[in-house]
């Protein structure tokens, strides 16, 4: 369970931002189950989800899959000379079977400069390991073998990865829970106009996990789908939309199956007609794929990220998605949401029912001045219970909302119509 994602010039982020999910209001849970960012387009919102696709990735592949002489490719802030130049910082803190965990790294551009995990059972803090460069220093609680682990570490590679590589029994458990997530983005809804490869994993996901079938999904948001029927053409880019990491986990049987388009079932009086996926609604899909990865999400407890949640999706099938987190009885294993999005009807009511907390809202702003983002939560406005946030937030109040020219655009098309002979009144 993530607890707080900490992260330092990456993208528009350039000094420290945190985004911390422990409550700030009374909660039975020790962190948030939902949490939603708002802010203006290019307000650095996707760089957040971003930075944590970079640190999930660094932290699964480093020693994997990275060559011994692979560039770390990461993304610096840009817009100033030192930044492009200072190492980027990543940091969590994880619950991990009720256990709280510190773990985090500095890259450069070629190297690991600096990496660190601590525990803190009984709410004691414990070094596990610190790294500086190539040095790796271990503390009286790390039991089990070290060697290994550092003698296949390279500079482009995190310890904690080569650690688990090597078969660490603890830090293994670590890795595997520091990097748990999912997360939906733009590549994935670019899948989702293509033959359906990312529908027919949802698909299969249903009837393998036992957790729904696809066309009772389908039926709960009422679009008009009967049912689902995976199909014989296969979509040859499925491999890359899916990750190879992920192809390469799965046994043949896997990949064939969810290489596999769907066929979508509709009803027109008695007769059965099949729509190919590619032919099928977007929001459709969308909303297939969305639940599909909110279901495994559930299912494991585990983190589910997703950029723009309201593309293509009514603003009551995204307060659906957002309630099935919340519940603490459809939630048992507190599984997360994390979510941008400029929906700002999600910060009022909808069918008299409060969508979003006070703490699970967040808002990204980036500089006129810097370039750079700043991250804050709503909690920071010490907003009473109640209060009208939607009002608010669209007035301007919490910020992190674009400022508009009084006729900047309008004066483009006058001008435009002007230069061809035709006067546009004011």
């Amino acid at each position: 369970m993530l607890l707080s994602f900490r992260v330092a010039n990456h993208g528009s982020l350039r000094e420290p931002q945190e985004l911390n999910l422990v409550p700030v209001y009374e909660d039975e849970r020790p962190a948030l189950t939902v949490a939603a960012i708002y802010g203006a387009n290019a307000s650095g919102k996707s760089t957040v989800l971003d930075a944590y696709r970079f640190f999930r990735k660094v932290v699964r592949e480093s020693q994997a899959q990275w060559l011994p002489d692979a560039p770390i490719e990461r993304r610096p802030f840009l817009l100033d000379h030192e930044s492009r130049r200072e190492p980027s910082t990543y940091a969590v803190d994880v619950l991990i079977s009720e256990v709280r965990y510190v773990y985090g790294f500095a890259v450069s551009d070629t190297a690991v400069e600096e990496e660190w995990l601590y525990a803190y059972p009984k709410g004691r803090k414990r070094v596990l390991f610190e790294r500086r460069g190539m040095d790796v220093t271990f503390g009286a609680s790390l039991t089990g073998e070290r060697v290994a682990a550092g003698r296949v570490l390279r500079p482009n590679s995190l310890y904690l990865s080569a650690a688990a590589q090597t078969a660490h029994e603890k830090l293994s458990a670590v890795w595997r829970g520091v990097q748990a997530s999912f997360s939906i983005d733009d590549r994935s809804r670019q899948a989702l106009t293509r033959t359906g490869s990312y529908a027919a994993r949802a698909f299969e996901n249903f009837e393998r996990r036992g957790l729904a079938r696809g066309a009772d999904v389908l039926a709960a948001a009422d679009l008009g789908v009967q049912a689902l029927r995976p199909g014989r053409e296969e979509d040859p880019e499925a491999k890359n939309f899916l990750g190879r990491t992920w192809w390469e986990e799965q046994s043949a049987e896997t990949r064939a199956a969810v290489s596999r388009s769907l066929q979508f079932v509709h009803r027109v009086g008695e007769e059965e007609f099949l729509l190919p996926a590619k032919y099928e609604s977007a929001g459709t899909k969308t909303w297939l794929n969305l639940v599909s990865f909110a279901l495994m999400s559930l299912g494991d407890g585990e983190l589910l990220w997703i950029d723009e949640i309201d593309v293509s999706l009514h603003p009551l099938l995204t307060v659906k998605l957002i309630k099935l987190f919340q519940s603490p009885e459809l939630n048992p294993l507190g599984a997360q949401l994390v979510f941008t999005t400029h929906d700002a009807a999600l910060l009022g009511t909808m069918l008299g029912e409060e969508v979003l907390r006070r703490d699970q809202i967040w808002f990204v702003e980036k500089s006129a001045e810097t370039g750079a983002s700043e991250l804050y939560p709503l909690s920071d406005f010490k907003p009473r219970k109640g209060e009208n946030f939607e009002r608010r937030y669209l007035a301007g109040s919490y910020g992190a909302v674009p400022v508009l020219p009084d006729t900047a655009l309008e004066d483009v098309v006058r001008e435009f119509w002007g230069a061809h002979g035709k006067a546009v009144s004011a």
